[in-house]
């Protein structure tokens, strides 16, 4: 069931918000955050708001996530955290379908931010990339090569607003595409079309943790822990649980690190020891 009141409704008939993130890693799950948001938003078919801004994510951006988007430590080291942005990023989200390429990945995202302020994402998403896949040939689906099969023209990838103002045009040609050719005519024609709409995650149930470390997520108290690192050291630290995840089989605890002056992630299996800090 459609959260929003969208399913006979054409685009021109609602608020559409396209959107995208750039993160420190792949996996929510793992401790990584969003380092930058654009967001363009549209009524009527025309563009009436825009929203673009890096974020401190209090953590590390991986070698990998830096080489793809050119962004580094230092770039983000002063800029706003997610809280600071949220009411601007919830204004311009307000009542709208959001469309994304990969909208799986940036729904997650975008719900484990406004989770850790303890907030709600209930926009529905539209992905273009699902829509690619599944209605279109274009021989490989990134969205660089889907803007250059369309000639639509691309600055720098992998920068927020950039892929937003190129996604918007990629869904305006597949929107019209999809309506000359199946009829597709409303909001919930194209969600259908996707296989139903995509919500970001909600909070994950409970997990099964120790419990000094439950207890300290719950009251917000300091741990020492000891942990075995990766290359099998015990490591003494002082940290302030954040929260709790799951990756497959493995929970994590993401904490900041009162040594390294950062979030960082511990495996709990690898926690031989906590103490409270009183």
């Amino acid at each position: 069931m459609l959260m929003f009141d969208f399913e006979e409704k054409t685009l021109a008939q609602i608020p559409v918000v396209v959107l995208d993130t750039e993160t420190t890693g792949l996996h929510t799950a793992l401790g990584h955050r969003v380092i930058e948001i654009g967001a363009v938003r549209y009524e009527n078919g025309a563009q009436v708001a825009e929203f673009q801004s890096l974020l401190n994510p209090g953590r590390p951006i991986e070698a990998t996530a830096s080489k793809i988007t050119g962004l580094s430590d230092d770039d983000v080291i002063n800029a706003p955290v997610f809280a600071d942005v949220a009411q601007s990023v919830s204004k311009i989200l307000d009542g709208a379908l959001v469309v994304a390429h990969n909208a799986h990945f940036d729904a997650d995202f975008m719900g484990n931010e406004y989770n850790l302020i303890n907030q709600k994402l209930e926009n529905p998403w539209l992905c273009t990339l699902r829509l690619a896949r599944q209605y279109f040939y274009f021989g490989r689906n990134s969205l660089a090569h889907i803007a250059s099969k369309l000639n639509i023209p691309m600055a720098r990838a992998h920068r927020a607003l950039n892929d937003v103002i190129v996604t918007a045009e990629v869904f305006k040609r597949m929107s019209g595409e999809l309506e000359t050719k199946h009829k597709f005519k409303t909001a919930g024609d194209l969600l259908y079309a996707q296989g139903g709409a995509i919500y970001a995650p909600t909070p994950a149930d409970e997990l099964d943790l120790p419990p000094l470390i439950l207890q300290a997520l719950q009251n917000k108290q300091d741990l020492n822990i000891r942990y075995i690192s990766k290359v099998g050291t015990v490591n003494s630290r002082r940290v302030s649980p954040r929260y709790a995840t799951q990756n497959e089989d493995t929970i994590y605890l993401i904490a900041y690190c009162h040594l390294r002056h950062q979030q960082r992630t511990f495996r709990v299996d690898r926690i031989m020891g906590a103490d409270l800090v009183s």
